[in-house]
């Protein structure tokens, strides 16, 4: 079955790690965790959950006086959340409430796994339920409503979290603008479409909805096909740099291509097939096209140009001759 057009736009996601220091009281509540054990600080004759290193009243640093509080307490006001994020702690319905555990002063704001909201309410009994694999974080223990499970710890002993590691993550849509839209679902059904400019009769690949050189809009009129052809303009070879989430391990070259019947070469193109000692500038390039349920072409969104490897599985020498170098210097990217 062939890909259907996918106009639900684009979902991107901006994400890095950030790692800090946790100190000797956080650390120390967080060691508990993987303990099973809910610790407070005590503070100017209060008990205060999650501890602190300084007394909240004036701002001065306290010495540590962590005692054990919990795992039970009385939730005293709650919220549901019915449609969790990837970042929740469920994947399913559930509460953030602000819980008085036994032997504390001061509420602890978390999550608790209730099955559904008409099980929640004010002064409800809860009690933590440990992680089996402590991990180091807050997660490491959640509630749930008292009764329905022990409260239990695990066996592992842990010892005091000095460091955490937390994923920050934007994420956003956008729709596809509709000459990027025409470009994609050209690509599905493989084709190459451009956009003419109706002044200067420049090509460019993809459209770009405008000529930003003549300052004049494009439509779909001006849309038109170019070849799936061209000739290497530059290239470079990328030695991939480790870093979270990336997926290279080995190098390969980038390139750009001047295809036949375009006036600016396309960017961001990754060729693996083709051994760097015989790649060069005015190489001639057939693109292998992928199968057409098989096309991907989630890379692309309404600015960037990458995203080729999605819908072309590799690209070949077409065995013509090399185009002069000089002839292409106005192409270099």
């Amino acid at each position: 079955m062939a890909a259907q057009p996918e106009r639900a736009g684009l979902s991107t996601v901006l994400e890095y790690p950030y790692t800090r220091t946790t100190g000797p009281v956080v650390g120390a509540f967080l060691g508990g965790l993987g303990r099973g054990r809910l610790l407070g600080s005590r503070i100017g004759g209060r008990v205060i959950c999650p501890p602190v290193e300084y007394d909240p009243e004036t701002g001065h640093r306290v010495e540590a006086d962590l005692v054990p509080v919990g795992p039970g307490g009385s939730v005293a006001v709650w919220t549901w959340v019915r449609e969790p994020t990837a970042r929740h702690p469920f994947d399913r319905p559930f509460a953030f409430a602000l819980i008085l555990l036994d032997g504390a002063d001061t509420p602890f704001v978390h999550a608790v796994d209730a099955g559904s909201a008409e099980l929640m309410s004010c002064g409800m009994r809860v009690t933590a339920r440990f992680a089996d694999e402590p991990a180091g974080a807050i997660t490491d223990v959640v509630f749930v409503p008292e009764g329905s499970e022990p409260g239990g710890s695990p066996a592992a002993e842990a010892e005091p979290v000095t460091t955490t590691t937390h994923l920050i993550s934007l994420r956003y849509s956008q729709p596809l603008h509709p000459h990027r839209q025409r470009f994609v679902d050209g690509l599905r059904a493989g084709r190459i479409i451009g956009q003419r400019s109706p002044v200067s009769g420049l090509v460019y690949v993809p459209g770009r909805g405008h000529d930003q050189l003549e300052r004049v809009t494009m439509g779909e009129e001006h849309d038109t096909a170019v070849a799936d052809r061209g000739t290497v303009t530059s290239f470079t070879e990328i030695t991939p740099v480790q870093y979270h989430g990336q997926k290279e391990t080995e190098p390969y070259i980038r390139a750009s291509i001047l295809l036949d019947g375009a006036s600016a070469p396309i960017t961001g193109v990754d060729v693996r097939s083709i051994p760097l000692a015989r790649f060069r500038v005015g190489l001639r390039l057939q693109a292998v096209w992928r199968p057409e349920d098989e096309r991907d072409t989630s890379g692309f969104d309404n600015w960037a140009v990458g995203g080729w490897e999605g819908v072309f599985a590799r690209w070949e020498p077409t065995g013509e001759p090399d185009v002069d170098s000089a002839l292409l210097e106005e192409h270099v990217f």
